[in-house]
């Protein structure tokens, strides 16, 4: 995880082009990655300093330099011994050479470990012209015969690894809008990208002289965007304590900037805070900032145990609840069966082998269900976007124990499970004593029926004593099971393909049912496996078990469709005022959505009305009416998304009729990135409602 502090972050296009196609794949932003303990962390921050720290130049001037290879002074001297050793003795550029390695050495003598090169208004700078000329030299001539840009456009060149063609796009921008500012923010973190951080902070002083409002895609301040790209410049050129300043300005505009944050974690390694880089590299992980302390610990404190305890959170992986991220409404009954126990000696022998039996059959179904739920290639369902979704969701499930809704009946689960096998060794060594007692207590002779009351009674005992065990753990592990299906599958119905979706819920019904096939049938084999009748003439009377059948998780939520499908059109109506005239429809796991809206009102591109009808599954339905606005991001960047807010009135109906009505205030945003609009950064919606119920129930409890 620590291994991405090796590369900074630019924030291209204003820094939504999604963070694996900004700073490559192994960048994790997301309000649900797992944070190690930190101490740990920080064990491994320390060592990427050598691999981190370098500056990354591209020095046309120097040809022996190596494109990437930076400015490091060490770096700088073998590259020009090289070229020394290439010139024969009276070759005119010899003297040259041996003044410039004089000089490298001389600085390395000093302490130098990046050879500085002049920014700004240093003496030796480039200026805003040049940089552009060697921008344009960069890309070549098929790169300067761009003509224009889209944000999908710059994003799939990030996200085929080709920061060039990203910049011949953003250049060809340039020549378009020469006086767009937030044109040449975007255009500063490409340059950095391309090993052009000199470039990219002449390029961004221009920005800063057009002056003007930056826009606020997604409402992140475009001047947190520039102040950002401009620490990543620094970065770039080695300047580790310069490059602090701005990123610290930039997270005080916009503290969800998880890249200004990653790219501070750097800087303050690579000037020797190691404890400081490592906490903000944790924060960074996460695309939202909220306190470690509200975190989910996902370490047991005792390894190949269950339940037992946490991890001291310092010493933990931690992990944000999933209600943060999740919709958990769409869970699954499932309720695991009780199991008939023998209740003397001569049940348990005719009950044994059924359970045998029992625990053979339950691992047939275990492989079927199991066979399900790999039966999906995931690779060629789902695209990178919804592969990334469906990373995160399988890892919630995987660590559903330690949600608050499931921890307590896991604890009590594996508690009522440790205690059976505790007690069972004792009360056997028990009931052998009392048996090897009773026998040596007979008379001489006796007969069978004798040696079977012996056995009768010893066992009786144990299996009194061993049962309330039994049953407690059968209890305890059957509230376990119906609480993790439950929100194991309510997190399954959060994935979009029914397919996926399938596969998921056959995952977890194999899970929960073998935590019946497993310890609630042994535990049965273990009461029930005593020796068989001595008097061999006796028989023994068949007890069925009468088990019921347990439940399945066929049942898709989404009724097999993809949960998350809409679909949008507008005609324009030359008869209406407000021109732009749209209906839209979401079809969902839990409901329909049906919206008739304008998109033109008071002369404006971006205000609108609309009325709009939801029915839920379950026979309830709102209708909501009211004004709209939306921003959506500008068009040349490398992202989808925006803002948008409704205001208006609602009425809510039931089958029973009006259940309340009121004015509702709706806000609502959304990031995406890539060559498809579901490769998303982030989604989050805001509702409040002002209701005539609410109120009352407000006033009542007054």
């Amino acid at each position: 995880m620590t291994r991405r502090l090796t590369r900074p972050l630019a924030l291209t296009a204003t820094f939504f082009a999604s963070s694996a196609l900004a700073a490559g794949s192994w960048v994790s932003l997301s309000d649900q990655t797992i944070l190690g303990p930190e101490a740990a962390m920080r064990a491994q921050v320390a060592k990427l300093s050598g691999e981190a720290c370098k500056p990354a130049v591209r020095d046309f001037k120097t040809p022996g330099l190596a494109p990437t290879g930076g400015l490091n002074i060490d770096e700088v001297i073998r590259s020009l011994e090289k070229m020394l050793a290439t010139l024969a003795p009276g070759d005119p550029a010899r003297a040259g050479l041996e003044h410039s390695l004089k000089m490298a050495r001389e600085q390395k003598e000093k302490g130098t470990k990046v050879l500085p090169l002049p920014v700004r208004r240093e003496k030796g700078a480039i200026t805003f012209e040049t940089a552009l000329k060697t921008a344009e030299a960069l890309v070549g001539t098929p790169g300067r015969q761009a003509t224009g840009s889209t944000s999908s456009d710059v994003a799939a060149a990030l996200a085929a690894k080709s920061p060039r063609a990203a910049l011949a796009l953003l250049l060809a921008g340039h020549r378009t809008k020469p006086k767009d500012p937030m044109t040449l923010v975007n255009l500063a973190g490409v340059l950095t990208l391309s090993g052009l951080p000199r470039e990219a902070i002449a390029v961004l002083d221009r920005a800063a002289e057009l002056g003007g409002t930056l826009p606020a895609p997604g409402g992140v301040p475009g001047q947190a965007v520039a102040l950002t790209n401009r620490g990543h410049a620094f970065l770039g050129l080695g300047r580790w304590s310069e490059a602090q300043a701005p990123l610290k300005q930039a997270l005080a505009l916009a503290p969800d900037l998880a890249e200004a944050r990653m790219n501070l974690s750097k800087a303050l390694l690579c000037s020797g805070d190691v404890t400081g880089a490592t906490r903000e590299l944790r924060v960074a992980l996460r695309r939202t900032v909220a306190p470690e302390s509200s975190d989910l610990i996902v370490t047991e404190d005792t390894p190949n145990t269950h339940g037992d305890d946490l991890k001291p959170r310092e010493q933990a992986s931690t992990r944000r609840a999933a209600r943060t991220l999740f919709d958990l409404s769409r869970g699954a009954t499932f309720d695991l069966p009780q199991l008939k126990l023998p209740r003397d000696r001569r049940e348990a022998i005719s009950m044994h082998e059924q359970y045998e039996a029992l625990e053979r059959k339950g691992e047939g179904i275990l492989n079927g269900l199991h066979a399900r739920a790999t039966a999906v290639n995931l690779s060629q369902v789902l695209d990178p976007g919804e592969r990334r979704w469906f990373e995160l969701v399988n890892g919630v499930i995987t660590t559903s124990v330690f949600e608050p809704e499931v921890w307590p009946s896991y604890q009590s689960a594996y508690a009522a499970h440790y205690a059976l096998h505790k007690a069972f060794r004792p009360l056997s060594d028990e009931r052998n004593k009392t048996i090897e007692a009773g026998m040596k207590g007979l008379p001489s002779p006796h007969t069978c029926a004798d040696v079977d009351r012996v056995y009768d009674d010893a066992y009786q005992t144990y299996m009194d004593a061993l049962r309330p065990y039994v049953k407690a753990q059968e209890q305890a592990m059957a509230r376990f099971v119906s609480a993790r299906v439950k929100f194991e599958t309510a997190l399954a119905a959060n994935l979009p393909d029914p397919k996926v979706r399938a596969a998921k819920r056959a995952a977890i019904e194999a899970s929960a049912k073998s935590s019946f096939y497993g310890p609630v049938v042994y535990a049965a084999v273990l009461i029930s496996d005593v020796p068989g009748l001595f008097c061999s003439g006796q028989k023994v009377q068949e007890v069925p078990l009468e088990l019921a059948e347990l439940p399945t998780l066929d049942a898709d939520p989404c009724g097999g469709l993809l949960s998350t499908m809409k679909m949008k059109s507008k005609v324009p109506s030359a008869a209406l005022k407000a021109s732009g005239l749209g209906l839209s429809w979401s079809l969902s796991c839990k409901k329909i959505d049906i919206e008739l809206s304008t998109s033109s009102l008071l002369g404006t591109d971006w205000l609108g009305g609309f009325a709009q009808a939801s029915l839920d599954w379950n026979g309830d339905a709102t209708i909501f009416t009211g004004v709209k606005a939306e921003f959506k991001l500008p068009k040349g960047v490398p992202a989808t998304g925006g803002l948008g807010a409704k205001e208006g009135l609602y009425i809510k109906f039931s089958r029973d009729g009006i259940q309340d009505a009121g004015m509702r205030v709706e806000l609502k945003g959304s990031l995406g990135a890539g060559p498809d609009a579901s490769t998303g950064l982030w989604e989050g919606k805001i509702e409040q409602e002002f209701g005539i119920a609410a109120a009352v129930a407000y006033w009542r409890e007054r």
